[in-house]
Protein backbone atom coordinates (compact mmCIF):
# COMPACT_ATOMS: atom_id res chain seq x y z
CA UNK A 1 0.00 0.00 0.00
CA UNK A 2 2.80 2.45 0.72
CA UNK A 3 4.61 1.22 -2.34
CA UNK A 4 1.63 2.24 -4.26
CA UNK A 5 1.38 5.70 -2.37
CA UNK A 6 4.74 6.59 -3.02
CA UNK A 7 4.27 5.53 -6.63
CA UNK A 8 1.38 7.78 -6.99
CA UNK A 9 3.35 10.41 -5.76
CA UNK A 10 6.38 9.79 -7.60
CA UNK A 11 4.11 9.60 -10.90
CA UNK A 12 2.02 12.76 -10.22
CA UNK A 13 5.67 14.67 -9.56
CA UNK A 14 6.89 13.34 -12.97
CA UNK A 15 3.51 14.49 -14.16
CA UNK A 16 4.03 18.37 -12.97
CA UNK A 17 7.43 18.36 -14.57
CA UNK A 18 6.63 17.26 -17.72
CA UNK A 19 4.03 20.15 -17.65
CA UNK A 20 6.05 22.83 -16.98
CA UNK A 21 8.29 21.51 -19.45
CA UNK A 22 5.77 22.13 -22.10
CA UNK A 23 4.94 25.28 -20.59
CA UNK A 24 7.75 26.61 -18.17
CA UNK A 25 6.68 30.09 -18.24
CA UNK A 26 3.13 30.26 -17.68
CA UNK A 27 3.58 30.17 -13.43
CA UNK A 28 5.78 33.56 -14.25
CA UNK A 29 3.41 35.24 -16.76
CA UNK A 30 0.53 34.74 -13.74
CA UNK A 31 2.44 35.99 -11.16
CA UNK A 32 3.37 39.10 -13.59
CA UNK A 33 -0.71 40.01 -14.32
CA UNK A 34 -1.92 42.55 -11.93
CA UNK A 35 -5.41 41.55 -12.81
CA UNK A 36 -7.16 40.70 -9.36
CA UNK A 37 -9.66 38.25 -11.41
CA UNK A 38 -6.95 35.93 -12.38
CA UNK A 39 -4.54 34.75 -9.83
CA UNK A 40 -2.95 31.28 -9.99
CA UNK A 41 -0.46 31.30 -7.38
CA UNK A 42 -2.81 31.81 -4.24
CA UNK A 43 -6.23 29.70 -4.69
CA UNK A 44 -6.70 31.61 -1.34
CA UNK A 45 -7.06 35.01 -2.50
CA UNK A 46 -8.41 33.64 -6.01
CA UNK A 47 -11.63 32.64 -3.62
CA UNK A 48 -11.81 35.00 -1.76
CA UNK A 49 -11.86 37.55 -4.18
CA UNK A 50 -15.10 35.50 -6.63
CA UNK A 51 -16.67 35.24 -3.15
CA UNK A 52 -16.55 39.34 -1.85
CA UNK A 53 -14.83 41.28 -4.76
CA UNK A 54 -15.84 44.57 -2.40
CA UNK A 55 -13.74 43.83 0.01
CA UNK A 56 -10.94 42.47 -2.01
CA UNK A 57 -11.18 45.74 -4.12
CA UNK A 58 -10.82 47.59 -0.69
CA UNK A 59 -8.28 45.77 0.50
CA UNK A 60 -6.14 45.77 -2.76
CA UNK A 61 -6.71 50.14 -2.66
CA UNK A 62 -5.34 50.41 0.93
CA UNK A 63 -2.12 49.12 -0.10
CA UNK A 64 -1.86 50.88 -3.14
CA UNK A 65 -2.38 54.26 -0.62
CA UNK A 66 0.45 52.95 1.37
CA UNK A 67 2.65 52.32 -1.94
CA UNK A 68 2.01 56.04 -2.58
CA UNK A 69 1.74 57.50 0.69
CA UNK A 70 5.46 56.38 0.69
CA UNK A 71 6.39 57.73 -2.68
CA UNK A 72 4.28 61.23 -1.37
CA UNK A 73 6.27 61.77 1.32
CA UNK A 74 9.57 61.65 -0.13
CA UNK A 75 8.31 64.95 -2.33
CA UNK A 76 6.47 68.41 -1.86
CA UNK A 77 3.01 68.32 -3.57
CA UNK A 78 0.57 71.51 -4.32
CA UNK A 79 -2.31 69.74 -2.44
CA UNK A 80 -3.06 66.25 -1.20
CA UNK A 81 -3.55 62.96 -3.09
CA UNK A 82 -7.38 62.63 -3.82
CA UNK A 83 -8.85 58.92 -3.94
CA UNK A 84 -12.01 58.25 -5.75
CA UNK A 85 -14.37 55.29 -4.43
CA UNK A 86 -16.37 53.46 -6.79
CA UNK A 87 -19.93 51.16 -6.14
CA UNK A 88 -19.04 47.71 -6.07
CA UNK A 89 -20.50 46.64 -9.45
CA UNK A 90 -18.21 49.69 -11.27
CA UNK A 91 -15.09 49.26 -12.14
CA UNK A 92 -13.00 51.10 -9.72
CA UNK A 93 -10.29 53.87 -10.94
CA UNK A 94 -6.84 53.87 -10.93
CA UNK A 95 -5.32 55.51 -8.05
CA UNK A 96 -3.17 58.97 -9.17
CA UNK A 97 0.32 58.54 -9.76
CA UNK A 98 2.62 61.20 -7.85
CA UNK A 99 3.50 63.20 -10.90
CA UNK A 100 -0.33 63.62 -11.63
CA UNK A 101 -0.77 64.90 -8.20
CA UNK A 102 1.71 67.49 -8.88
CA UNK A 103 -0.29 68.63 -11.65
CA UNK A 104 -3.42 69.69 -10.70
CA UNK A 105 -6.33 69.92 -13.36
CA UNK A 106 -7.42 73.48 -14.61
CA UNK A 107 -10.39 73.31 -12.51
CA UNK A 108 -8.70 72.70 -9.18
CA UNK A 109 -6.16 75.19 -10.02
CA UNK A 110 -8.41 78.07 -10.35
CA UNK A 111 -10.11 77.19 -6.93
CA UNK A 112 -6.50 76.72 -5.26
CA UNK A 113 -5.37 80.38 -6.68
CA UNK A 114 -8.73 82.17 -5.21
CA UNK A 115 -7.97 85.02 -2.75
CA UNK A 116 -9.39 83.65 -0.10
CA UNK A 117 -8.11 86.84 2.45
CA UNK A 118 -10.22 88.98 4.48
CA UNK A 119 -12.29 91.45 2.04
CA UNK A 120 -10.97 94.93 2.14
CA UNK A 121 -14.14 97.69 2.66
CA UNK A 122 -13.40 101.05 1.30
CA UNK A 123 -15.57 104.15 1.94
CA UNK A 124 -16.61 107.06 -0.38
CA UNK A 125 -18.22 110.64 -1.01
CA UNK A 126 -19.62 111.63 -4.27
CA UNK A 127 -17.93 114.98 -4.93
CA UNK A 128 -19.69 117.87 -6.70
CA UNK A 129 -17.35 117.06 -9.95
CA UNK A 130 -20.30 114.09 -9.95
CA UNK A 131 -17.23 110.71 -9.69
CA UNK A 132 -16.79 108.83 -6.25
CA UNK A 133 -13.51 110.13 -4.46
CA UNK A 134 -12.06 107.42 -1.82
CA UNK A 135 -11.45 109.18 1.96
CA UNK A 136 -7.88 108.91 3.46
CA UNK A 137 -6.13 106.02 3.70
CA UNK A 138 -3.66 107.19 5.92
CA UNK A 139 -4.10 109.97 8.59
CA UNK A 140 -3.57 113.61 7.38
CA UNK A 141 -4.04 117.56 8.46
CA UNK A 142 -6.54 117.38 5.27
CA UNK A 143 -8.97 115.26 7.03
CA UNK A 144 -8.98 113.87 10.87
CA UNK A 145 -10.43 110.39 10.02
CA UNK A 146 -9.38 107.35 7.70
CA UNK A 147 -11.13 104.72 5.67
CA UNK A 148 -10.07 101.92 8.57
CA UNK A 149 -11.65 104.11 11.15
CA UNK A 150 -14.93 104.67 9.19
CA UNK A 151 -14.92 100.84 8.66
CA UNK A 152 -14.41 100.35 12.09
CA UNK A 153 -17.61 102.25 13.39
CA UNK A 154 -19.83 100.84 10.75
CA UNK A 155 -18.76 97.23 11.72
CA UNK A 156 -19.97 98.14 15.53
CA UNK A 157 -23.05 100.07 14.59
CA UNK A 158 -24.44 100.23 11.14
CA UNK A 159 -26.82 102.71 11.92
CA UNK A 160 -24.93 104.74 14.14
CA UNK A 161 -23.39 107.90 12.75
CA UNK A 162 -19.60 109.29 13.56
CA UNK A 163 -17.96 113.28 13.24
CA UNK A 164 -15.38 114.32 11.62
CA UNK A 165 -13.20 117.75 10.52
CA UNK A 166 -11.38 118.78 7.78
CA UNK A 167 -9.23 122.31 8.16
CA UNK A 168 -12.29 124.27 7.50
CA UNK A 169 -15.17 122.15 8.23
CA UNK A 170 -16.88 119.71 10.34
CA UNK A 171 -18.90 116.70 9.19
CA UNK A 172 -21.26 113.55 10.46
CA UNK A 173 -21.22 110.57 8.68
CA UNK A 174 -24.83 109.07 8.80
CA UNK A 175 -24.45 105.40 8.42
CA UNK A 176 -28.26 104.63 8.06
CA UNK A 177 -28.71 107.13 5.57
CA UNK A 178 -26.11 106.78 3.91
CA UNK A 179 -24.85 110.77 3.55
CA UNK A 180 -22.24 113.01 4.49
CA UNK A 181 -23.79 116.32 6.33
CA UNK A 182 -21.42 119.62 6.60
CA UNK A 183 -22.58 120.51 10.32
CA UNK A 184 -21.99 124.39 9.90
CA UNK A 185 -23.80 124.95 6.13
CA UNK A 186 -25.93 121.89 6.62
CA UNK A 187 -25.02 120.59 2.92
CA UNK A 188 -25.01 116.77 1.79
CA UNK A 189 -23.57 114.51 0.21
CA UNK A 190 -23.74 110.89 -1.05
CA UNK A 191 -21.40 107.90 0.91
CA UNK A 192 -20.88 104.75 -0.02
CA UNK A 193 -18.95 101.20 1.01
CA UNK A 194 -17.72 99.63 -1.10
CA UNK A 195 -14.79 96.13 -1.96
CA UNK A 196 -11.38 97.58 -2.78
CA UNK A 197 -10.32 96.41 -6.17
CA UNK A 198 -9.46 97.51 -9.08
CA UNK A 199 -12.82 98.04 -10.36
CA UNK A 200 -13.91 99.99 -7.98
CA UNK A 201 -11.52 102.51 -9.28
CA UNK A 202 -13.30 103.25 -12.47
CA UNK A 203 -15.54 104.87 -10.79
CA UNK A 204 -12.95 107.80 -9.31
CA UNK A 205 -11.43 110.48 -10.52
CA UNK A 206 -8.48 109.48 -12.91
CA UNK A 207 -6.17 110.58 -9.91
CA UNK A 208 -7.54 109.77 -6.82
CA UNK A 209 -4.51 111.63 -5.01
CA UNK A 210 -6.22 115.22 -6.55
CA UNK A 211 -9.70 115.47 -5.11
CA UNK A 212 -11.81 118.09 -5.55
CA UNK A 213 -12.39 120.13 -2.27
CA UNK A 214 -15.13 118.69 -0.63
CA UNK A 215 -16.74 122.58 0.08
CA UNK A 216 -16.36 123.39 -3.78
CA UNK A 217 -19.98 124.16 -5.22
CA UNK A 218 -21.92 123.68 -8.77
CA UNK A 219 -18.53 122.64 -10.35
CA UNK A 220 -18.50 123.03 -14.18
CA UNK A 221 -16.12 121.67 -16.05
CA UNK A 222 -16.41 123.10 -19.12
CA UNK A 223 -15.69 126.52 -17.60
CA UNK A 224 -12.16 127.62 -16.40
CA UNK A 225 -13.18 128.49 -13.87
CA UNK A 226 -16.18 129.99 -11.40
CA UNK A 227 -16.50 132.38 -8.80
CA UNK A 228 -18.76 131.42 -6.37
CA UNK A 229 -20.15 133.77 -4.03
CA UNK A 230 -20.06 132.74 -0.28
CA UNK A 231 -22.89 133.49 2.33
CA UNK A 232 -21.86 135.36 5.09
CA UNK A 233 -23.09 133.00 7.90
CA UNK A 234 -20.80 130.43 6.48
CA UNK A 235 -18.03 128.98 8.23
CA UNK A 236 -15.42 129.75 5.43
CA UNK A 237 -16.65 133.51 4.63
CA UNK A 238 -16.14 134.00 8.58
CA UNK A 239 -12.81 132.32 8.52
CA UNK A 240 -12.04 134.96 5.32
CA UNK A 241 -13.14 137.73 6.42
CA UNK A 242 -11.13 137.07 10.37
CA UNK A 243 -7.72 136.99 8.33
CA UNK A 244 -8.49 140.27 6.22
CA UNK A 245 -10.04 141.93 9.27
CA UNK A 246 -6.56 141.79 11.17
CA UNK A 247 -5.04 144.47 9.63
CA UNK A 248 -7.59 146.11 7.82
CA UNK A 249 -10.88 148.17 8.75
CA UNK A 250 -12.27 148.62 5.31
CA UNK A 251 -15.91 146.94 5.11
CA UNK A 252 -15.58 144.06 2.68
CA UNK A 253 -18.25 144.39 -0.16
CA UNK A 254 -17.84 140.21 -0.99
CA UNK A 255 -16.11 136.99 -0.76
CA UNK A 256 -15.70 134.72 -3.88
CA UNK A 257 -14.29 131.53 -3.98
CA UNK A 258 -12.59 130.53 -7.15
CA UNK A 259 -12.70 127.29 -8.59
CA UNK A 260 -10.12 126.11 -10.86
CA UNK A 261 -9.95 122.55 -11.57
CA UNK A 262 -6.48 123.02 -13.59
CA UNK A 263 -4.95 125.50 -11.19
CA UNK A 264 -5.59 123.17 -8.50
CA UNK A 265 -4.99 120.46 -9.96
CA UNK A 266 -0.91 122.07 -10.93
CA UNK A 267 -0.91 123.52 -7.19
CA UNK A 268 -1.30 119.65 -6.04
CA UNK A 269 0.88 118.48 -8.20
CA UNK A 270 4.12 120.87 -7.43
CA UNK A 271 3.28 120.01 -3.77
CA UNK A 272 3.76 116.51 -4.04
CA UNK A 273 6.89 117.17 -6.13
CA UNK A 274 7.97 119.14 -3.37
CA UNK A 275 7.23 116.17 -0.98
CA UNK A 276 9.58 113.86 -2.97
CA UNK A 277 12.24 116.42 -4.02
CA UNK A 278 12.92 117.30 -0.34
CA UNK A 279 11.47 113.66 1.18
CA UNK A 280 9.43 115.39 3.43
CA UNK A 281 6.06 114.24 5.01
CA UNK A 282 4.75 118.15 4.07
CA UNK A 283 5.35 121.43 2.54
CA UNK A 284 4.49 124.55 4.52
CA UNK A 285 2.20 126.56 3.08
CA UNK A 286 0.20 130.03 3.79
CA UNK A 287 -2.57 131.70 3.25
CA UNK A 288 -1.41 134.98 1.90
CA UNK A 289 -2.60 138.45 0.44
CA UNK A 290 -2.46 139.88 -2.81
CA UNK A 291 -3.40 143.28 -4.27
CA UNK A 292 -4.10 144.52 -8.20
CA UNK A 293 -6.70 146.13 -10.38
CA UNK A 294 -9.95 145.46 -11.50
CA UNK A 295 -8.43 144.60 -14.91
CA UNK A 296 -6.33 141.46 -13.91
CA UNK A 297 -8.83 139.85 -12.28
CA UNK A 298 -10.05 137.21 -15.39
CA UNK A 299 -6.38 136.63 -16.35
CA UNK A 300 -5.43 135.47 -12.88
CA UNK A 301 -8.62 133.29 -12.57
CA UNK A 302 -7.72 131.79 -15.70
CA UNK A 303 -3.99 131.63 -15.85
CA UNK A 304 -3.03 132.04 -12.28
CA UNK A 305 0.03 134.98 -11.30
CA UNK A 306 2.24 135.80 -14.03
CA UNK A 307 5.43 138.01 -12.87
CA UNK A 308 6.71 138.40 -16.28
CA UNK A 309 3.53 140.56 -16.82
CA UNK A 310 3.96 142.23 -13.54
CA UNK A 311 6.86 145.00 -12.05
CA UNK A 312 4.13 148.03 -11.62
CA UNK A 313 5.65 148.10 -7.46
CA UNK A 314 9.08 146.68 -8.20
CA UNK A 315 11.07 144.14 -7.30
CA UNK A 316 13.26 144.66 -4.62
CA UNK A 317 13.60 140.95 -4.00
CA UNK A 318 13.34 139.54 -6.84
CA UNK A 319 11.44 139.21 -10.03
CA UNK A 320 8.48 137.30 -8.71
CA UNK A 321 4.97 137.40 -7.72
CA UNK A 322 4.62 139.28 -4.33
CA UNK A 323 2.04 138.06 -1.58
CA UNK A 324 1.90 139.58 1.28
CA UNK A 325 1.13 138.23 4.95
CA UNK A 326 -0.94 141.45 6.07
CA UNK A 327 -4.35 142.46 3.84
CA UNK A 328 -2.97 146.13 4.49
CA UNK A 329 0.11 145.72 2.89
CA UNK A 330 -1.41 144.62 -0.18
CA UNK A 331 -4.72 147.22 -0.66
CA UNK A 332 -2.02 149.81 -1.70
CA UNK A 333 -1.85 147.41 -4.87
CA UNK A 334 -5.24 147.37 -5.67
CA UNK A 335 -4.82 149.34 -8.35
CA UNK A 336 -3.58 149.22 -12.53
CA UNK A 337 -0.40 151.58 -12.68
CA UNK A 338 0.99 153.42 -16.14
CA UNK A 339 4.18 151.24 -15.50
CA UNK A 340 1.85 148.08 -15.82
CA UNK A 341 -0.20 149.16 -18.86
CA UNK A 342 2.75 149.89 -20.17
CA UNK A 343 4.46 146.46 -19.58
CA UNK A 344 1.31 145.08 -20.89
CA UNK A 345 1.12 147.16 -24.09
CA UNK A 346 4.92 145.74 -24.51
CA UNK A 347 3.64 142.22 -24.61
CA UNK A 348 1.36 142.87 -26.57
CA UNK A 349 -1.76 143.21 -24.50
CA UNK A 350 -4.47 145.76 -23.71
CA UNK A 351 -6.13 146.14 -20.50
CA UNK A 352 -10.01 146.66 -20.90
CA UNK A 353 -10.93 150.08 -20.25
CA UNK A 354 -13.46 150.89 -17.50
CA UNK A 355 -16.44 153.87 -18.60
CA UNK A 356 -15.84 154.63 -14.73
CA UNK A 357 -13.47 152.80 -11.90
CA UNK A 358 -15.95 150.61 -9.72
CA UNK A 359 -16.14 152.13 -5.90
CA UNK A 360 -14.52 149.04 -4.58
CA UNK A 361 -11.21 147.29 -4.20
CA UNK A 362 -9.96 143.97 -4.80
CA UNK A 363 -7.72 141.63 -3.82
CA UNK A 364 -6.74 137.97 -3.70
CA UNK A 365 -6.51 135.48 -0.71
CA UNK A 366 -3.92 132.90 -2.29
CA UNK A 367 -2.59 129.72 -0.82
CA UNK A 368 0.73 129.49 -1.40
CA UNK A 369 3.39 127.00 -0.75
CA UNK A 370 6.12 128.83 0.37
CA UNK A 371 8.34 126.32 2.03
CA UNK A 372 11.87 126.91 2.25
CA UNK A 373 12.86 130.57 1.87
CA UNK A 374 16.12 132.92 1.97
CA UNK A 375 16.47 136.31 1.99
CA UNK A 376 15.52 137.82 -1.87
CA UNK A 377 17.37 140.52 -3.80
CA UNK A 378 16.55 142.53 -7.19
CA UNK A 379 18.66 140.35 -9.20
CA UNK A 380 17.06 136.87 -8.30
CA UNK A 381 14.71 135.12 -10.78
CA UNK A 382 14.31 132.00 -9.11
CA UNK A 383 15.29 131.54 -5.23
CA UNK A 384 18.86 130.77 -4.93
CA UNK A 385 20.57 127.94 -4.31
CA UNK A 386 21.37 126.51 -0.66
CA UNK A 387 24.88 124.58 -1.05
CA UNK A 388 26.12 126.41 -4.74
CA UNK A 389 24.32 123.13 -6.84
CA UNK A 390 22.07 122.75 -9.58
CA UNK A 391 19.71 120.51 -7.31
CA UNK A 392 19.37 121.88 -4.57
CA UNK A 393 17.09 125.42 -4.14
CA UNK A 394 15.23 127.21 -2.01
CA UNK A 395 11.76 127.33 -2.59
CA UNK A 396 10.76 131.48 -2.01
CA UNK A 397 12.58 134.81 -1.55
CA UNK A 398 11.24 136.79 1.55
CA UNK A 399 12.12 140.58 2.92
CA UNK A 400 13.16 139.05 6.27
CA UNK A 401 14.26 135.31 7.48
CA UNK A 402 13.37 136.13 10.85
CA UNK A 403 9.77 137.29 10.56
CA UNK A 404 9.34 136.90 6.43
CA UNK A 405 6.04 139.77 5.62
CA UNK A 406 6.45 139.62 2.37
CA UNK A 407 7.15 136.43 0.15
CA UNK A 408 8.35 136.42 -3.54
CA UNK A 409 7.33 133.20 -5.30
CA UNK A 410 8.66 132.45 -9.02
CA UNK A 411 7.25 129.10 -10.04
CA UNK A 412 3.44 129.78 -10.58
CA UNK A 413 2.63 126.54 -9.76
CA UNK A 414 2.88 126.95 -6.03
CA UNK A 415 0.40 129.11 -5.86
CA UNK A 416 -3.87 128.68 -6.09
CA UNK A 417 -5.67 132.10 -6.15
CA UNK A 418 -8.34 130.56 -3.43
CA UNK A 419 -10.35 133.88 -2.87
CA UNK A 420 -11.34 136.84 -4.09
CA UNK A 421 -12.21 139.48 -1.44
CA UNK A 422 -14.23 142.84 -2.84
CA UNK A 423 -14.19 146.07 -0.44
CA UNK A 424 -14.59 149.50 -0.04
Amino acid sequence: MAGECGSRANNGQRLRETKHKQNPDRKDAASKLDRPDVIYNSERKRAFFLFSPERYIRNAADAAVCKIKKTISKSILIRPPRLIWMDCGATVKHLESSEDLQKPTDEESCEEEMDTSEAKWRWFYLAECGVWHMFEEVPSTGCSVTNEQIEQNYVKHQHASMDFYTAKYTYKLDFSAMKQVNVTTGKERPIKRALHSATDFRFICDNPALPVPSHWERVNTEEPYQLIALCRDTFEYKEVARLYERTMSQPIRSIQRVQNLDLWEFFCRKKAQLRKIKHVIDVEEKMLFHGTGHSNIQAICTYNFDWRLTGSHGDVYGKGSYFARDARYSSKFCHSTSKHNFILQRHGLAPPVFQSDPPYKCMFLARVLIGEYTLGHPQYCRPPSKDTSIANFFDSCVDDTTSPKIFVIFDSNQIYPEYLIEFY
